[in-house]
């Protein structure tokens, strides 16, 4: 009790403040209040948590409370307003939520078996257990849609620290990597999706967090970094096996080539590593050693062929994007090699750069408008620090690479842009670690002067 005085002493008022803040918000929406209680606990818990890792740059928090500040704020516009511009109502969260809803009320009964809940809705099942994770928060919480939405800001807000210390990495600026994660943060399809209750979330920090492990490995290999990217490594897997398949590949190729070991320990550890790599996706996905099932599943002309020219055309996915009118359909061209070469660079194209404005059909697509014409400002400025930073080949080739083939094969199966907005945000977001916003500097540093010279008048 009396350990507890100091404390109180110094940090009464904010406590008094948030609490008589939590009951005012409490009276119209306890489930804003909840989430509200919730979301700052966790900053509480990650700053603390921050600081215990030596990382105390004011840009660093100050970026993280931005960011968890304006998704909160984001969050709380789709709520209340039902905001879902591209039509089709949710999306996949309303069954996400369902089945969360569900499942949290059978751990508070007792029951912990998630057994059956593919079973719950024949319409749609999860083959994944990003719902079981918002179902334990339900049970020790309240099982409404917004605290699972809150829970996706906090994840989001991680992810762009990621981003921070991965573009730290590259060049070692606090001020560079702000930058680069308040243009992340705004980035409009991560705003909007990293808002929803969805899986994405998840997926864009798991691919993060991977690509950090291997910069800090590609300078100083760690059997404790490595434990730590097999167990995320695994769990991308799991909720997004082909994403998976590129952190791995990633790894693998920048291993051998990159890793400075000396060589014969180099061959020795590889073949450690290889072998537990080899198994993961038998663990995490049952897709056979290194992905073999998958790849004999989805790599042949038939299954691409159906993928990009049909299905998503025909069968579009309930998610709010993917609707008839979405599609940007470019043929295989599997008869003519040729052919092939041309459509698949076209291909590639729309998916890293599009949609483009005259693939656009209706109002509710218009939305996407807002992030393409910026992105091709940044694109300028990704490719300018990709060759400023050419001599550090060895520590952006991951993230390059991750991309490349991340948007290369998005680009072979998929030809919907509502489903290619969302699922290459990962790569995107790895090649803006990349982006050279030096001009900013001195733009700053203008109106700074002209700031000063206008009040000495």
């Amino acid at each position: 009790m009396l350990k507890a005085m100091p404390l109180f002493e110094k940090y009464g008022k904010f406590i008094i403040f948030g609490s008589l803040f939590l009951a005012a918000v409490g009276f119209f929406d306890k489930a804003v209040a909840a989430g509200v209680f919730i979301l700052a606990l966790l900053v509480i818990m990650t700053v603390s948590f921050s600081f215990r890792l030596g990382i105390k740059e004011k840009e660093f928090h100050l970026l993280f409370l931005i960011i968890i500040l304006l998704h909160f704020l984001g969050v709380l516009f789709i709520y209340y307003y039902h905001f879902y511009p591209f039509g089709g109502g949710e999306g996949d969260q309303f069954y996400y939520h369902k089945t969360a809803v569900d499942l949290s009320e059978r751990f508070r009964q007792g029951d912990f078996s998630i057994r059956g809940f593919d079973e719950i809705y024949p319409y749609y099942y999860v083959p994944h257990f990003y719902p079981v994770l918002v179902g334990i928060l339900y049970a020790i919480t309240i099982p409404e849609i917004i605290i699972g939405q809150i829970l996706n800001v906090w994840i989001t807000a991680l992810s762009i620290m990621i981003l921070y210390l991965i573009a730290k990495e590259i060049s070692g600026s606090a001020k560079r990597a702000f930058l680069i994660g308040l243009v992340a943060g705004l980035y409009p399809s991560y705003f909007y999706f990293g808002s929803l209750l969805i899986r994405d979330a998840i997926i864009v920090f798991l691919s993060l967090f991977l690509l950090l492990l291997m910069l800090k490995m590609v300078k100083k290999f760690s059997w404790v970094n490595f434990f730590f990217f097999f167990l995320l490594q695994g769990f991308l897997m799991h909720f997004r096996f082909y994403i998976g398949l590129v952190t791995l590949s990633t790894f693998i190729f920048a291993y051998f080539w990159f890793f400075r070991i000396e060589l014969k320990k180099k061959i020795a550890l590889g073949a450690v590593i290889l072998l537990f790599l080899a198994v993961l996706p038998v663990i995490s996905a049952n897709q056979g050693l290194f992905g073999i099932d998958f790849f004999k599943k989805f790599i042949n002309q038939e299954t691409i062929t159906s993928l990009r020219e049909k299905e998503y055309q025909s069968n579009p996915s309930n998610n709010s994007l993917s609707l008839p009118g979405s599609d940007v359909i470019v043929k295989t061209g599997f008869d003519n090699p040729s052919k092939f070469i041309k459509n698949s660079f076209e291909s590639f194209l729309y998916v890293s750069l599009g949609p483009f404005p005259w693939q656009i059909k209706y109002n509710r697509q218009l939305f996407s408008l807002v992030e393409m014409i910026p992105g091709y400002f940044l694109a300028f400025l990704i490719l300018k620090g990709v060759f400023k930073n050419l001599k550090d080949y060895k520590i952006i080739f991951p993230l390059l690479f991750f991309s490349l083939v991340s948007l290369f094969a998005i680009s072979v199966f998929v030809s919907n842009f509502g489903t290619y907005m969302r699922i290459r945000i990962p790569a995107l977001l790895a090649l803006l670690a990349l982006a050279d916003f030096a001009f900013l500097n001195s733009v700053i540093e203008t109106f700074k002067n002209k700031a000063r010279i206008m009040l000495k008048k």
